[in-house]
């Protein structure tokens, strides 16, 4: 008895137990050295940076002390924070910057292998969701941003499509509290993720909400989403709010013009159905004698076959499952949409809607494609006919020795945490991206590094117990004539700046990096100079922390024994 029911655990669990593995033998290069190279080398410092706000008490982070070339910069304000918040977490537990930065890819890529199962064996049953999630994790594109580009945030975006698609389907399938908090909480993670993949995957969800409210007409389904939704509006508030309110006190156009103007980033039908070479160098337009592409941006000569197996099953599956055969035909419609968007004939499309310029890449919309077409292959499982154990074993053999190859970073490097964050190393980083988002007070970016954290312009004065935060200052001082100090410190709103207490006027347009200056009159000083919140900072984080309030009431109340005792208390108060 006992031994046929470790049997029956087996079955259940061994597709996704093998899938697994085959997904994190995927992660070997992060036990093959300390640390490898990719494109986005901002992660270490970024992490560093939040961790400072944390020691600091600066939560939720907005402006961090070294960046923008060491006069502060109001990153967290702008991009998305979720996988630095989770990094931070482990790296208060582990000490160290390398394995926190290891952890937040490999959680991420794991992560999206598990979603992508439960959300398709939720559709198609356990080996649907074992082909759908391997494919899902071998994709081309996942390695692209893994080991290539390193896109920490389209990593977890790409973890959380499938998460909220599958507390989409639970809450459809069962209108419950339990149900909406779950998407209530992956929406709001989906929502300070990655801003660009949000943009890009929030139509796509309209439709498959729709897709499901077609299946059963369903209304409380619809009221149940729209409310989970807002829970998730209100949990990311702190950073969507400031986010797009206040874009425009940074400079944004430097993230959309030159190089990052998507009219220099199309690629033909060749680019993503034929070419198999694989590349680290950068996406470029190419043309007749000019530079050559360094990147792959193939969907996957294995995962196309895949898609025309999909749609194969959508015309068998018609009659007995209508319904699924519509997901399918209307996922293939989006996949021929995401595919048109990255061909240079789009850009009339690119050029009419101005959001869409801030993707930069029209390649972006790949990540649509990674996530459709192993969405569709899972339905092939519910086909009868002879050969499908052998077909099915034949696609996890070759997505597996096909793409193996394409997860590995270009070089390997041999570091520590002490190395990371001196000398050049520490110079290069925060150098990187030193123009975007910089205060709009900023008419330029520095030439070089900030030298000295202050500057006596005019006057004779002795500054001593300078002493600051990531986003306070404080110092004395002796002045013995008319002084002008200048901070070297980029205004942005809302700082301030006291002498003795009353707050001064601080002038940042009369020079072109728009650092902040104050005068000082005789006799000994005391000065503070702190980043305070905006309003709508402060709603924003106040609509947060009540929505934390709120989902975490509902979550305890979801439980039976604590109903019974809302009960039992709310009768003896009446």
């Amino acid at each position: 008895m006992v031994g046929q029911k470790f049997m029956d655990s087996i079955k259940k669990i061994w597709p996704f137990v093998l899938g697994l593995v085959l997904t994190a033998s995927l992660l070997w290069p992060l036990f093959a050295a300390s640390s490898f190279t990719h494109h986005d080398d901002v992660h270490f410092i970024r992490l560093y940076e939040m961790n400072k706000c944390f020691q600091d008490g600066q939560i939720p982070c907005r402006w961090v002390p070294d960046l923008g070339g060491l006069y502060g910069y109001p990153i967290f304000n702008y991009y998305a924070p979720l996988p630095y918040y989770f990094g931070e977490l482990v790296y208060l537990f582990s000490g160290s910057l390398l394995f926190a930065v290891k952890t937040m890819f490999a959680v991420s890529f794991l992560g999206a292998f598990i979603f992508m199962y439960l959300l398709v064996s939720k559709l198609f049953g356990k080996m649907g969701g074992l082909i759908s999630a391997l494919f899902y994790s071998f994709a081309p594109y996942h390695a692209l941003d893994f080991y290539v580009r390193g896109a920490m945030g389209e990593m977890w975006a790409l973890m959380l499509f499938p998460a909220v698609f599958w507390a989409i389907l639970k809450l459809e399938e069962k209108p419950n509290l339990t149900h909406l908090l779950l998407l209530g909480v992956f929406s709001g993670f989906f929502l300070i993720s990655h801003n660009l993949s949000v943009m890009i995957f929030l139509p796509v969800l309209l439709i498959w909400i729709i897709l499901l409210f077609w299946k059963q007409r369903n209304l409380k389904f619809l009221w149940y989403t729209s409310f989970a939704f807002l829970i998730g509006l209100t949990l990311s508030a702190f950073y969507i709010l400031p986010m797009i309110i206040e874009k425009n006190l940074v400079h944004v156009d430097s993230t959309t013009s030159g190089y990052f103007s998507y009219t220099e980033h199309f690629k033909g039908f060749k680019k993503l159905f034929l070419e198999r070479t694989w590349g680290y160098g950068a996406s470029v337009r190419e043309v007749p004698g000019g530079e050559r592409d360094g990147l792959s941006y193939q969907i996957g000569w294995l995962h196309l076959l895949g898609w025309l197996i999909a749609i194969i099953s959508a015309k068998t599956l018609w009659r007995k499952n209508k319904w699924l055969s519509v997901v399918i035909i209307s996922f293939s419609f989006l996949t021929l949409f995401a595919i048109f968007m990255v061909n240079p004939r789009s850009q009339a499309v690119w050029d009419a809607i101005e959001p869409l310029k801030y993707l930069q890449f029209p390649w972006r919309f790949l990540v649509l494609i990674t996530f459709f077409i192993p969405f569709m292959l899972g339905s092939f499982s519910l086909l009868h006919f002879r050969g499908k154990n052998l077909l099915f074993g034949s696609l996890v053999l070759m997505v597996v020795v096909l793409n193996f190859s394409y997860f590995r970073p270009e070089k390997f490097i041999q570091t520590d945490d002490e190395k990371l964050l001196m000398g050049d190393n520490w110079e290069r980083q925060i150098k990187r991206s030193i123009f975007d988002f910089l205060p709009i007070f900023a008419k330029e970016p520095p030439a070089e590094l900030a030298e000295r954290r202050y500057q006596i312009l005019t006057g004779d004065s002795d500054v001593f117990d300078f002493t600051e935060g990531t986003n306070s200052i404080s110092f004395k001082t002796d002045t013995r004539t008319h002084t002008i100090i200048r901070l070297s410190q980029y205004y942005f709103p809302d700082w301030k700046i006291y002498v003795d207490g009353v707050e001064t006027k601080v002038e940042y347009k009369n020079n072109s990096l728009g650092l902040m200056t104050f005068i000082l009159g005789k006799g000994n000083h005391e000065i503070s100079a702190r980043l305070y919140d905006t309003p709508i900072r402060s709603f924003a984080n106040l609509l947060t922390l009540g929505g934390f309030v709120f989902s975490a009431v509902l979550f305890l109340s979801s439980f039976s024994r604590v109903r019974k005792w809302f009960r039992y208390y709310r009768e003896r108060m009446s």
